[in-house]
């Protein structure tokens, strides 16, 4: 972490900050309920169709989004974690510096982008069948 100046910490753990708030709020409204107009119309669509198939659908998209946001929320804050423990801003993988503007991207990184490109391509990797 001591790659990064104290402007550029301050900087990302503002980011940081402002993302585990954001996705907060946005997971309260998932799980209770948003009378907004999103909402509302959700609502309205239900009782014109009367398709419970459209229903169980919406409500698997709602479901998705918010456990997509809770894993968000998850690596937002394991990363402020990382910062106070003075090992934020390194690849978990190779331990080396990452680049300010991966950071500034996405300052929940974990991987710099070499070691992430090579995950995500083992990732892909069609596995071989048990034999």
């Amino acid at each position: 972490m001591f790659h990064l100046s104290p402007s550029q910490r301050g900087q990302l753990r503002a980011r940081l900050e402002e993302r585990a708030r954001t996705l907060r709020r946005e997971i309260a409204e998932a799980l209770h309920g948003d009378e907004t107009g999103a909402a509302l119309g959700v609502a309205e669509r239900r009782s014109e169709t009367g398709d419970e198939a459209v229903e169980d659908l919406e409500a698997g998209i709602e479901a998705a989004g918010a456990e997509r946001d809770a894993a968000e929320l998850n690596a937002v804050l394991e990363a402020l974690v990382r910062m106070d423990a003075g090992h934020y801003g390194t690849c978990i993988d190779c331990g080396a510096p990452l680049a300010l503007e991966r950071l500034l991207a996405q300052p929940h990184a974990l991987r710099c982008v070499r070691c992430e490109t090579e995950r995500e391509r083992l990732r892909a990797q069609p596995s071989l069948p048990a034999l």
